[in-house]
């Protein structure tokens, strides 16, 4: 099952959470120039059905980028620097369509100790 995990970097908080390239082919075919959205579950069963990525252009390379309701769940959710999110593709059981599910964890400083909350 194709995943990745990513710390937020103040970036990624307060504009546009970048995806890693690699990870492009396993997300719904980019047509180029528009946004392309797919539906996305998190683990309380919130589906975010607006769930979006394109490809930005003009800079040394393109860099794909979460979209409408991939900016909007990082806000919703009151994600910081530091935290983390966990993307996966799962296949149906029964017709193998990709699903596609979204978690996030908020990093914890507690005298000394870092701790990873799970979904909220």
């Amino acid at each position: 099952m194709p995943s990745f995990e990513k710390y937020l970097t103040e970036v990624d908080v307060n504009k546009q959470v970048s995806i890693p390239s690699d990870f492009v082919q396993h997300l719904p075919d980019y047509e180029g120039g528009r946004t392309i959205t797919f539906p996305v579950h998190d683990v309380s069963g919130k589906c975010w059905v607006s769930f979006g990525y394109y490809i930005r252009k003009g800079d040394d390379y393109p860099k794909p980028i979460f979209q409408k309701d991939g900016r909007t769940y990082v806000r919703d959710k009151r994600l910081r620097p530091g935290d983390k999110i966990i993307f996966r593709v799962e296949r149906n059981g029964d017709n193998g369509a990709p699903i596609y599910t979204i978690a996030a964890q908020k990093k914890i400083e507690l005298l000394g100790s870092t701790i990873w909350s799970s979904e909220f």
